[in-house]
């Protein structure tokens, strides 16, 4: 009886830490980032080839925090790969971050065994603020002026990835407007 329970209780807690809220449930968080480095070198993106330094500049990202233990966050990886291939020649990039924040030698390994098409991050870049994140998977979309404009919390499919896109484009078009008057 106390296997029962003790299975029951670390199912809970697994399902708790990759999953709080709701697929859909979004929150939004305007934050200012730091401008001065953006010109940071890129060598913290595991990648098979180099990316140039102006990778990110004037483009929008949208960065997909995963872990290896959370379920969900494998689940959205076939969905995530589409929404790459689909953006890739766009003003959308697709990057990955590891919670757990491992090593490169580890997230080149975790990339292959995952099959994860996309880019990821060894090290959150300094000229982006760091969101709270409260579960897994999160996935942070950053406008082209570095500001977290939005994350989607829960895995996401292309559609989703698409509205939380032209979402976070209206707040930014919103503020610009209001600003102006």
């Amino acid at each position: 009886m106390n296997a029962v329970k003790y299975a029951l209780i670390i199912a809970c807690f697994f399902l708790v830490a990759c999953n709080p809220l709701s697929n859909t449930e979004t929150q939004t968080v305007e934050a200012n980032v730091d401008k001065s480095s953006g010109d940071a070198a890129l060598k913290d993106i595991v990648l098979n080839n180099d990316i140039p330094k102006d990778y990110w500049a004037g483009q929008w990202r949208v960065i997909n925090i995963w872990a290896e233990w959370c379920k969900p966050c494998w689940q959205e990886i076939p969905e995530l790969n589409e929404f790459f291939v689909t953006q890739k020649n766009t003003q959308i990039k697709l990057l990955g971050f590891n919670f757990d924040e491992l090593e490169s030698t580890e997230l080149v390994m975790l990339k292959e065994k995952m099959s994860i098409q996309f880019p990821i991050l060894n090290q959150w870049p300094e000229v982006w603020t760091k969101p709270d994140i409260k579960g897994l998977p999160a996935t942070v979309i950053i406008s082209p002026d570095n500001l977290i404009i939005d994350i989607l919390w829960g895995p996401q499919t292309v559609a989703s990835l698409d509205k939380g896109i032209a979402d976070a484009k209206g707040v930014v078009e919103n503020s610009l407007k209001e600003g102006d008057e």
